[in-house]
């Protein structure tokens, strides 16, 4: 699943979501790596109808 990261920092699933002027496009192979590998995004609890997606916020 791809994702579109917004000039204003939202993430969304890119298969949800009408691009936009400005939208960094996050390819399958890149959204695993920071998904399963990394994880460092995560779906919001309501991803399956919102598409939003979150960074993880680093622990202190």
């Amino acid at each position: 699943m791809s994702l579109r990261w917004r000039s204003n920092g939202d993430l969304l699933c890119a298969a949800k979501t009408l691009d936009e002027p400005n939208d960094t496009y996050i390819d399958d192979r890149l959204h695993y790596k920071l998904s399963v590998e990394l994880k460092v995004v995560i779906p919001r609890d309501d991803e399956p109808r919102s598409g939003v997606w979150n960074w993880v916020e680093k622990k202190q």
